[in-house]
């Protein structure tokens, strides 16, 4: 029987992850059914306990879970197929699919039609759930106002798919681990030439795949996002934004990604206002990211382009490939781009762009750049503790105080910004995604 409620719940909530508070503005369920899912189930029981819990994903996606309503899976145990999660939420009153027990996450694997885990319906949260193996995504979103947190993907062509449509959802502290599938990748010629054939159509290999706007990614970590392609020879992305616009990425870790985010546009929409703040990007994987790149934005001479108001700052790109570069904005980089406050580390180029008006400040280039850097940055060495392994400042990096006031109140420690170097906590923030702090503080 289900429980009613009267405890009005506040939409923003606040949510620690990885050492520091992002929004978590899904709701807090108010009281419903909790259905329980074992291996060890019976779908003829009522599911309403551990004692009696169901044992198939079919079952739960031909129940009508209502607002409130809960699904926990038993952890240590695995499914094949798919789970649907097609109804709706509301605002004081989400749906939440997770785990019970100890052990090992719930895992989902060979979803069908290339998907472990579809959501559907607005308001749901996903918490601590794996699709692995799944052909296409391992949790493919459609709806608005979701979450997924705690959760784990690996070895899909999308860890998580956020769809086109996809709004005000929240993905924090996940895993996503080798999702190097290449969902297309179809020979033929080089593009331009008479026989050019389905050149330049290969896609995959991404931790996110973001089609949407308005969503908030922070927390997660992400590696090996990177698969062989006829068309670009090695392609894959951590973050890859397509037609999504104002997306907040913020204090994630990007390891061995062939690209830490590129962001592009079709004819007709948009791909404006994604920020990037207080992001660890460090690729040293040998061959497999011999062209890794941190991020690629665009201008309008590029037919995925323009990419308008985009904000890079804060981020430590360290990238050791011969033909590695951290930050790439070309096909005249609109005047609205902000790459700031950050320590840019490649060999190819530490920084290349083009157009004019953009803003590159405060930022502490190593590697080549084909502009000369403002004069609130630098080219001394970035003065990492012991790179690439720790890339946190010493005592003498020129990171140190170059920012101004920071653009969060937390670097990726999830220790306050702004320090001065000296613990007092009112100063100028550090350039990179640690602020430096001698001693103890």
């Amino acid at each position: 029987m289900k429980i009613k409620t009267t405890i009005v719940v506040v939409l923003a909530a606040l949510l620690l992850v990885g050492g520091f508070l992002v929004n978590a503005w899904a709701p807090v369920s108010a009281a419903g059914t909790t259905y329980f899912v074992s291996d060890a189930g019976d779908d003829n029981n009522d599911g309403k306990s551990v004692e009696s819990p169901w044992k198939s994903l079919s079952k739960i996606n031909e129940t009508l879970l209502q607002p409130g309503d809960s699904v926990s899976f038993r952890r240590g145990d695995v499914w094949t197929g798919v789970l649907v999660a097609g109804h709706s939420g509301t605002a004081r009153s989400g749906i939440t699919l997770g785990s019970y027990g100890s052990g090992s996450v719930p895992t989902i694997v060979a979803g069908q039609d290339g998907t472990c885990v579809k959501i559907d319906g607005d308001y749901i949260t996903v918490d601590g759930l794996r699709a692995e193996a799944c052909g296409y995504a391992g949790f493919s979103v459609a709806g608005d106002h979701n979450v997924i947190r705690n959760s784990a993907a690996a070895q899909n062509a999308a860890g998580i798919k956020v769809g086109e449509g996809s709004d005000f959802g929240l993905y924090a502290n996940n895993t996503l681990t080798d999702n190097n599938v290449m969902n297309a990748n179809t020979p033929g010629t080089a593009c331009g030439t008479p026989a050019a054939v389905q050149c330049n159509d290969d896609s995959g290999a991404f931790g996110i795949l973001i089609n949407g706007s308005d969503n908030e990614f922070s927390g997660n970590t992400i590696t090996g996002s990177t698969a062989e392609s006829y068309d670009f020879i090695r392609d894959g992305s951590a973050f890859e934004i397509f037609n999504g616009s104002r997306n907040n990425i913020h204090h994630n870790t990007a390891v061995d990604n062939n690209v830490f985010s590129e962001i592009g546009r079709s004819k007709g929409a948009a791909a404006d206002g994604n920020t990037y703040r207080y992001n660890l990007i460090r690729s040293t994987c040998g061959a497999n990211c011999s062209k890794a790149v941190g991020l690629i934005a665009r201008g309008p001479r590029s037919s995925f382009g323009p990419t308008n108001n985009t904000t890079f700052e804060h981020n430590t790109v360290w990238l050791d490939g011969p033909d590695s570069q951290a930050v790439v904005c070309h096909a005249t980089c609109p005047a609205s781009t902000i790459i700031r406050g950050n320590i840019l580390v490649a060999v190819r180029n530490a920084l290349w762009i083009d157009g004019s008006g953009w803003t590159e400040q405060q930022n502490v280039l190593n590697g080549p750049a084909n502009v000369a850097p403002d004069s609130t940055s630098t080219t001394a060495p970035a003065g990492f503790v012991n790179a690439p392994a720790d890339l946190h400042l010493t005592g003498s990096s020129p990171a140190i105080d170059r920012a101004g006031t920071g653009a969060s109140t937390m670097d990726l420690d999830g220790q306050g910004a702004a320090v001065n170097g000296d613990c007092t906590g009112d100063g100028s923030a550090d350039s990179g995604a640690y602020e430096y702090r001698p001693g103890n503080c």
